[in-house]
């Protein structure tokens, strides 16, 4: 490159990076308590190696941040390197060879071509809109795709950072492989055969194509309002809103997706290292672990172990040879991988699949070529452990929880399908009890269940039907005050059945002939935000105290809650 044309590429980067939205620097913090409970709240932590930490902030984050003191270093925002070919796709045919981005209409007319070519195989939907009005869409692989059958739904995503686009790439590549091989692979056939596979390329749209649909040259971490998504998520020890914006577009499109479906396994592709991140991380593991740490480390392990069958010794080396936990390396708030694993009981992880966040094209093949054959033996995953179905004697299929007794806690439990009464529980081989619980049914409980390595156990359940109506009773408070909020709206969620209250002037509620079983509570109040929780209700378990945690004031900030206490509290 001469150095006429070098002088230009610095001059225009230098008037983008002027423009650009997002500050992108390094400081060094050795405390990680001040790291967990003071910076992960003002800036969004890219990485961290030993005592020197990337971050991500916006303006107003920036300034926040500033205040603190730090010596820091502003970087060029890895999207507008210079040192990289950024080649760009403006048909689909000249993705043929996947050595290039598409242009964000490109991206469109390939998913539609997906759709059009395997229309057996695929079906293409949008499950929302962007800040900047882009589409969010998902893929379905399956075979009988347009019907919902008694199969596992994994889900695999990438690019909610948007200037990560390794596995953007790679999640198209990952459709078309599955599509294609169909008729030529046995594997691939046996897996679309009998699991639902739901694909989302780009969750980030507006921060990929922040300079236009032409481009990712210049791409932001943050979206189109500048918000971290994988901040931005109900958090299971800080509660809702934990970075203290509303839920973004984007956020709100993905919640509602997962909630309508019953996801078991998924993905979510990341970039900036190289390594294999696994839940929680909003809790470091000394604190609290996950009930299934181990069975998480063992699938982070097979990952990155035949990652590094496929790939040069310097590739997917992250801090433990290419396997962290999340909240050991750092803790995050807000996350996409804590949000599916506490609130939807799916098993998320997270994949950080480039050192170079915003890989240049001619590197893109080499890194399906790493990734292929792990992420296929993910997503066999889905079958190990324990599964089958619940019905009631006449053959129908229930709502169930699938509990592991001494085993499971902060919502590790899974839920059946309750359209078939499937189920799935990926776990760690040993000996278990496991209790299935329905509302209106008796109780089963099956001890003594084995469970070896790499096996699968199929348990299928049928249930015996006792209604067992209970009264139930709650409190209703502040979550800042414990103060009592009166004229709370209550609805109470059991089967096909609702029930609906509100508080009285001490923030008690009582509601009469519940099933037993599972139940949904559904709790909103004027200047409070909007909570939902799931509970087992039984003979014994009939009261709650349900705290709602307040709407933040304008310049204001809030409390966080003690990382031990409990949202919802039986009495």
């Amino acid at each position: 490159m001469n150095k006429i044309l070098t002088a230009i590429l610095t001059i225009v980067c230098t008037n983008l990076y002027a423009q650009h939205p997002e500050k992108y620097f390094r400081f060094v913090e050795a405390d990680r308590d001040v790291i967990s409970t003071k910076i992960t709240h003002i800036v969004s932590i890219d990485k961290k190696s030993q005592d020197t930490l990337w971050a991500y902030a916006n303006a107003n984050e920036f300034e926040q941040f500033t205040k603190l003191g730090y010596k820091i270093e502003i970087l060029t925002p890895p999207s507008l390197s210079t040192a990289k070919a950024l080649n760009m796709a403006t048909t689909a045919e000249q993705m043929v060879n996947w050595d290039k981005y598409p242009t964000y209409e490109v991206y469109r007319t390939m998913l539609q071509q997906f759709e059009d070519d395997y229309p057996a195989l695929c079906k293409l939907d949008s499950i929302g809109t962007t800040a900047n009005g882009r589409k969010l869409y998902v893929l379905k692989i399956s075979d009988n795709v347009l019907n919902n059958e008694a199969e596992p739904e994994l889900f695999y995503t990438s690019t909610m950072h948007g200037d990560e686009t390794t596995g953007y790439i790679l999640m198209l590549r990952l459709a078309d492989s599955l599509l294609q091989g169909y008729s030529t692979s046995s594997r691939i056939k046996e897996m679309v055969d009998n699991m639902a596979i739901y694909i989302n390329p780009n969750a980030n749209p507006d921060g990929t194509y922040y300079y236009g649909n032409n481009t990712v040259s210049g791409a932001t971490r943050y979206n189109g309002n500048s918000i971290d998504l994988n901040r931005n998520f109900p958090d299971p020890r800080t509660g809702d809103h934990p970075d203290g914006n509303s839920w973004q577009p984007e956020t709100q499109a993905m919640m509602d997706f997962a909630e309508g479906r019953n996801f078991v396994l998924s993905a979510n592709f990341h970039g900036g290292v190289e390594l294999a991140n696994y839940p929680w991380d909003t809790w470091e593991s000394a604190d609290n672990p996950h009930p299934d740490h181990n069975w998480y480390y063992t699938i982070s392990r097979a990952y990155a172990d035949t990652v590094h069958l496929y790939c040069p010794s310097d590739y997917f080396t992250g801090e433990s040879n290419g396997v962290t936990h999340g909240g050991d390396w750092y803790v995050v708030t807000g996350g996409r991988q804590d949000y599916m694993n506490y609130w939807q009981h799916c098993r998320e992880f997270t994949l950080e699949i480039s050192d170079t966040k915003l890989l240049g094209t001619e590197l893109l093949p080499a890194h399906w070529t790493y990734n292929k054959a792990s992420i296929l033996n993910h997503m066999e995953l889905a079958y190990t452990g324990l599964y089958g179905t619940v019905t009631n004697a006449a053959g129908d299929a229930l709502p169930a929880k699938i509990t592991i007794l001494n085993h499971d806690k902060d919502s590790s439990e899974v839920f059946t399908n309750p359209s078939h009464g499937n189920y799935y529980r990926m776990i760690s081989p040993g000996i278990y009890t496991i209790k299935f619980t329905s509302t209106g049914y008796n109780d089963v409980t099956i001890t003594d269940t084995e469970i070896g390595n790499n096996e699968n156990r199929i348990i299928n359940i049928v249930m015996d039907g006792t209604i067992t109506p209970q009264n139930i009773s709650g409190t209703v408070l502040n979550n800042i005050n414990n103060a009592p909020i009166a004229n709370a709206s209550v609805v109470v969620t059991s089967g096909s059945t609702t029930y609906q209250t509100i508080t009285n002037a001490d923030g008690q509620f009582t509601i009469n002939s519940v099933l037993k079983g599972l139940i949904r509570i559904d709790v909103t109040a004027a200047k409070f935000y909007a909570t939902t929780y799931h509970q087992n209700l039984t003979a014994t378990q009939t009261a709650f105290t349900i705290k709602l945690m307040g709407l933040p004031l304008a310049n204001v900030s809030f409390a966080i809650k003690s990382k031990n206490e409990p949202l919802i509290m039986p009495q």
